[in-house]
């Protein structure tokens, strides 16, 4: 995850930026039902359980995550849970009081589904609050591309890879090889819709969506060195709108 937000801003700051951006809106009470979907190995479920609350993961059935899983402590793997083939979540409908993802849409190829999920497993007016690199941001924060969450061609692809640039994961490839593997996952491992698809994505589920940036720019501004330096200026409409287009997205849903 390469997103400046909760991924790395350090202990409880995934807890304490929704209960922020929560507070106004009926807040998070000590004790709730909380789903995080793609929870990965677990640092927000432990994070949210750590302060108090009734702590859910989800995530995709993925050979690699059930390998990190089994190394987990028994009491680290029982509140993690895998969702089936078809993404359907293993949990009753209307049971959670609040779901959130950090850096988890980029990588969902096709919305209607996991968001469907999502609707059915929260309770009536209960809130889901999603975090993910905007579209237009400069680099491309999984492959490295100049703009790679707009402009996905093979070639240039191909041409950044070739100059030197690389992810964690591919010090040791090989232009050629990380050039192919980019160009595969630019197809198959991240989408960056537009906010116009993103809102009717979450309309068809959800009876109110809204984008919350300048929430959560004033909610992080403390433990992230972006937020600190736009929470003065995030109110004005042009710099919100930037932030949205060319850093993070914020996307805030209430179940009817």
């Amino acid at each position: 995850m390469a997103i400046d937000a909760p991924e790395i801003l350090g202990t409880q700051a995934m807890t304490s930026a929704c209960q922020a951006i929560l507070a106004c809106r009926g807040g998070l009470a000590r004790g709730d039902r909380v789903l995080d979907f793609g929870c990965g190995s677990g640092r927000h479920v432990r994070e949210f359980a750590a302060a108090g609350y009734e702590v859910t993961g989800v995530d995709r059935p993925v050979e690699q995550l059930a390998a990190q899983w089994s190394e987990l402590s028994t009491d680290g793997r029982e509140c993690l849970h895998f969702s089936d083939e078809e993404g359907k979540f293993p949990f009753p409908s209307d049971s959670f009081d609040f779901c959130y993802s950090t850096s988890v849409f980029e990588h969902v190829m096709s919305y209607d589904k996991p968001i469907g999920e999502i609707a059915r497993v929260l309770k009536p007016g209960a809130w889901t609050l999603h975090i993910f690199p905007a579209r237009w941001r400069p680099v491309e924060p999984h492959i490295f591309t100049p703009f790679g969450g707009r402009f996905q061609h093979p070639a240039l692809v191909s041409l950044w890879a070739r100059l030197g640039i690389r992810n964690s994961f591919q010090r040791c490839l090989t232009a050629a090889e990380t050039a192919a593997r980019n160009v595969e996952y630019s197809r198959s491992g991240i989408n960056y819709p537009t906010k116009r698809e993103i809102s009717q994505a979450f309309g068809r589920h959800f009876s109110q969506v809204e984008f919350v940036e300048r929430d959560f720019v004033m909610a992080t501004r403390n433990v992230s060195r972006a937020s600190g330096l736009l929470a003065p200026v995030i109110s004005w409409p042009v710099v919100e709108s930037l932030y949205r287009g060319f850093h993070t997205r914020v996307v805030l849903a209430r179940k009817g």
